[in-house]
């Protein structure tokens, strides 16, 4: 790709960030040792003392553009904004509280470029405190094969740490904006569909925020509705059960949700760290 036409985009929505923060993973971008890229920020800040803040950390750098939208457009319908001004081949996706390790972007082009059968590549992630304390490692299975059978009842991939080939967003569709929870769930799905094949790295690529493990209830009924409308004849047995399993969770009480996936979260990630 030349100069004036990075071979990829970081896509990062961003809404009322912390200052630090929002430096800290804009800056993890700019360490990347992978240089030919351009990362376009939609930030939907309604404190416009936030909104200052990161549009200056973007100024900072020409190949960081910032977008402020005049309207709230939510998760997916900001991920749409940037992905329809991306000039890349490649989409990265991020999140504005995290951190990326300096060498996810080349990693993740490497593999890319390597394996032309392969549309979707992520990646294992640390998760962290707010302060940056290590709390665990959450890594993914590898193949298409494994990543898809896994899919039927839980998410083998993660969103954060995501590059994509432009070209499945094309011809496929991208993020659809009716879903406020699980819009990757529901495109993942969309896109196994279409038979569009996915892999991970073993590789850390992503340092995740998450200090609270509260889901908006919400989440399950939206997670629930993207199992229901992707129903297809793939899989369908263990469709049928992540069906089945999602119904019953959504039934749990929120209290006893948290503490459960606290414990399955925290627990398998200290597992595979001391491994």
């Amino acid at each position: 790709m030349t100069a004036s036409t990075p071979l990829v985009t970081v896509v990062m929505p961003s809404f009322n960030e912390e200052p630090h923060i929002v430096r800290t993973s804009l800056e993890s971008i700019r360490a990347q040792t992978f240089t030919d890229f351009e990362c376009i920020v939609v930030d939907e800040s309604n404190r416009p003392e936030l909104a200052e803040a990161c549009r200056a950390v973007c100024a900072e750098d020409p190949r960081f553009i910032y977008v402020h939208p005049t309207a709230r457009l939510g998760l997916p319908g900001s991920l749409n904004l940037a992905i329809s001004k991306a000039r890349g081949k490649f989409i990265a996706r991020f999140d504005s509280d995290d951190v990326c390790m300096p060498e996810r972007l080349a990693l993740q082009v490497a593999y890319l470029q390597a394996h032309p059968e392969i549309s979707v590549v992520g990646g294992a992630l640390d998760i962290i405190s707010n302060d940056g304390q290590f709390l665990a490692h959450r890594s993914y299975p590898q193949t298409s094969t494994a990543i898809a059978k896994g899919m039927q009842l839980t998410t083998t991939i993660a969103h954060p740490t995501v590059m994509y080939r432009k070209e499945a967003i094309e011809r496929h569709g991208g993020y659809n904006p009716d879903f406020r929870f699980a819009e990757d769930l529901d495109l993942w799905l969309r896109w196994m569909n279409a038979g569009l094949r996915f892999a991970n790295l073993p590789e850390v690529l992503v340092q995740y925020r998450q200090d609270n493990t509260r889901r908006d209830p919400r989440h399950w009924r939206f997670n629930l509705r993207a199992r229901t409308s992707n129903f297809s004849s793939q899989h369908s047995i263990r469709r049928v059960i992540g069906i089945a399993c999602i119904a019953t969770w959504v039934a749990i009480p929120q209290q006893a949700q948290e503490q459960i996936f606290k414990a399955l979260i925290l627990r398998r990630g200290r597992k595979e760290a001391s491994q």
